[in-house]
C-alpha cells in the first residue's frame, strides 16, 4: 500500500511540477527558472524524474508477472506519463506541439528504461543473495 502511495505522489509530482505552484512568488519563480532553465539541467531533471518512476514501477510489478511482461507494462506506463505530462504542459501554456516535446518524451523514456533496468538488477541481486543465504543456513 505504501509503495502505491509513493508511486501515486511521484506521478502527481511529475504531472503537476513545483514550477507551476511557485509562480505566485516572483522571486521564487525567478530563482526556479535560473536553476532549471539550462538545457543540461532540464535533461538531467527529466531523466531523474522518469528514472525514479521507472524504478518505482518495476519494483511494483516485479514478481507479479514475468520480467518481460513487467518491463512492457513499465515502459508503457512511463510513456503514458511522459505523454500526459507534455500534453498538460502544452494545454496549460497554450503552446503548439514542437520538436522539443518529442525530445522530452525521448529523454523521459531513456530515464525510465535506465531506472527500470537498475531496479530489475537490484531486485535480482537481492533475490540471488537471499537464496544463497537460505541455502547456507539450512
Amino acid at each position: 500500500m505504501k509503495r502505491n502511495l509513493v508511486l501515486a505522489f511521484w506521478i502527481f509530482g511529475i504531472l503537476f511540477p513545483m514550477g507551476w505552484f511557485i509562480r505566485v512568488s516572483p522571486l521564487g519563480y525567478r530563482l526556479f527558472n535560473d536553476l532549471f532553465s539550462p538545457q543540461w539541467m532540464h535533461i538531467f531533471m527529466h531523466s531523474l524524474l522518469f528514472g525514479v518512476l521507472g524504478a518505482l514501477l518495476m519494483f511494483n510489478f516485479y514478481g507479479r508477472m514475468s520480467v518481460r511482461n513487467a518491463a512492457a507494462v513499465v515502459l508503457a506506463l512511463v510513456l503514458a506519463v511522459a505523454v500526459a505530462q507534455e500534453g498538460i504542459q502544452l494545454i496549460s501554456q497554450r503552446l503548439p506541439v514542437h520538436a522539443d516535446n518529442f525530445f522530452d518524451i525521448g529523454v523521459d523514456m531513456s530515464g525510465g528504461v535506465v531506472g527500470a533496468a537498475l531496479a530489475l538488477g537490484v531486485r535480482k541481486l537481492f533475490d540471488r543473495r537471499g537464496r544463497q543465504l537460505l541455502t547456507t543456513t539450512e
